[in-house]
């Protein structure tokens, strides 16, 4: 390589250092997220997911690697496997985002399904209540879904945001406002 590529070849270390500071972050936060993981019993999909992240980094921290022995070593056969990794994992999170996005759909229904479950939620946890209070929703599809005990996060005030029912004698009303499957994750 020659000396009209010093610019290039400067370019290439710097995103290449960048696409390494990202591995190396990508691989920090999934072992630290499976070492958090771990300690809980009921884990094992989302621990199976953090797996996968860790290989996906160690991949992205080896072809950074080759592609910096490419350019400073001068070595073709390195830049190549670089060129040919970085090339094919694109086309993998290509068709992986094609496939989440055509199953969003599935998903969100499965999700609203298991959600569904929990109803009535007269027996439901503390931590629902103070999903609702810091969302300012009430329920899974709405207050209803409490039937006749509707708890203090499903009451409106007067610096509700979400639209509310009429209101009762104590000038306080049942959110009108579900919660979605997103903003509810348990």
């Amino acid at each position: 390589m020659g000396r009209a590529n010093v610019w290039l070849k400067r370019a290439f270390i710097f995103v290449i250092s960048l696409i390494a500071i990202i591995g190396l972050l990508l691989l920090g936060f999934s072992l630290f997220t499976h070492g958090y993981l771990h300690q809980q019993e009921e884990a094992e999909r989302e621990i199976v997911a953090i797996r996968v992240m860790s290989v996906i980094a160690v991949v992205i921290i080896l072809l950074t690697i080759f592609g910096a022995i490419g350019v400073w070593k001068e070595k073709r056969w390195a830049l190549i496997v670089y060129a040919v990794g970085m090339i094919l994992s694109s086309l993998v999170m290509l068709v992986l985002n094609i496939r989440g996005l055509a199953s969003q759909s599935q998903v969100r229904e499965e999700v609203k399904k298991q959600y569904l479950n929990f109803l009535p939620l007269v027996n439901s946890t503390e931590v629902l209540d103070d999903i609702q209070t810091e969302l300012q929703c009430c329920g899974l599809e709405s207050y209803q879904d409490w039937k006749f005990n509707i708890p203090n996060s499903c009451l409106c005030t007067d610096n509700s945001t979400n639209p509310c029912s009429s209101p009762d004698s104590t000038n306080m009303s049942p959110a009108m406002s579900p919660a979605t499957p997103e903003e509810t994750r348990l």
